[in-house]
């Protein structure tokens, strides 16, 4: 005999929640502010403190800066340009730029440096850990590190030529990679003009050594080949009338920086046919091409004047 199923009724579904907000109540606000206004205001005026301290910090170093950096290009132009006297550097565009790149690399400095210690101030005061985020900052600065090696670089290597005034706006630098007149120093790039005109752009970083024609003095050199038949000493009194004349000239005599007349070295080498005479002179900086040229004219009009033939030099 069959027995009959039982039917079981389906269970109905228990009533869920309303999710209808909760009116928040004047009650409520009022020991929310009482649980946490005094911290927050606390928090607040401290925070506020913080930035206002820094704002001023930052605004008195940054004028200090100004002034010292102000006074010290001062100082170092004028001793320079009295070493320079007369040697057509552009004085006034150097120390302007000299000025201006210091003053911004130490207010970049101070002002990073004053920022992130307030930055880590007020987060001690909101009590969040700054464990986590010295991590974060760490791991994102050695991938920066990584990618802008060579920017870097560029940057801290203008920043040291720029602070040890290795050259400036109108010296005459060779480089090794290019050689010309300084015509911009940047805290990355150095800005050249070569002889031809061309303009190069040096990467401060890629720059291993260089020279300075344009800082302390030049030399001009020429040598003088004549017959070896001449009489040598006859050769060196007419140079050195020669030399004596160039010293005299109102002209040139501040281009020369000895307190004497160029020098009649004497005999240099023997090549072949010739007799070299070796005559020497310092100059002022990037004068020494003038000098030279200027004694290259009146050695060629006295030894004309004197009978006495310029060999010919054998080429090695």
């Amino acid at each position: 005999m069959n027995r009959p199923v039982p039917v079981i009724a389906a269970a109905s579904p228990s009533p869920t929640p309303s999710s209808t907000p909760t009116a928040v109540t004047t009650s409520d606000v009022k020991n929310w502010v009482d649980t946490h206004g005094s911290l927050l205001l606390n928090n607040g005026l401290k925070i506020i403190g913080i930035i206002v301290v820094c704002v001023l910090l930052r605004k008195f170093i940054a004028r200090t800066i100004n002034k010292v950096v102000r006074h010290a290009a001062q100082v170092a132009d004028s001793r320079a340009g009295r070493m320079l006297e007369g040697s057509g550097l552009v004085a006034t565009e150097r120390t302007r730029q000299r000025t201006q790149a210091i003053g911004s690399v130490l207010r970049s400095v101070s002002s990073t440096v004053i920022f992130s210690v307030g930055t880590l101030m007020i987060i001690s005061v909101l009590e969040i850990s700054i464990t986590p985020i010295l991590a974060s900052v760490s791991a994102v600065g050695v991938a920066v590190g990584l990618g802008a090696k060579d920017v870097i670089t560029d940057f801290l290597a203008g920043i040291t030529m720029i602070f040890e005034d290795q050259y400036g706006v109108g010296d005459v630098i060779d480089t090794g990679l290019a050689k010309g007149t300084v015509i911009e120093v940047g805290l990355r790039v150095t800005k050249l003009r070569d002889a031809d005109g061309q303009i190069w752009y040096v990467r401060n970083g890629s720059i291993a050594r260089v020279g300075n024609l344009s800082q302390g003095w030049g030399r001009a050199v020429v040598d003088v080949p004549v017959d070896y038949g001449e009489d040598v000493g006859r050769v060196h009194e007419v140079l050195a009338v020669m030399a004596d004349e160039l010293y005299a000239d109102e002209a040139w005599r501040p281009k020369l920086l000895d307190a004497q007349p160029p020098q009649v070295l004497g005999i240099e080498n023997l090549d072949g046919g010739a007799v070299v005479i070796r005559v020497q002179a310092r100059t002022a900086p990037q004068k020494n091409v003038e000098v030279t040229r200027e004694l290259r004219h009146r050695i060629k009009l006295a030894l004309d004047a004197a009978g006495i033939e310029v060999a010919s030099v054998t080429a090695a």
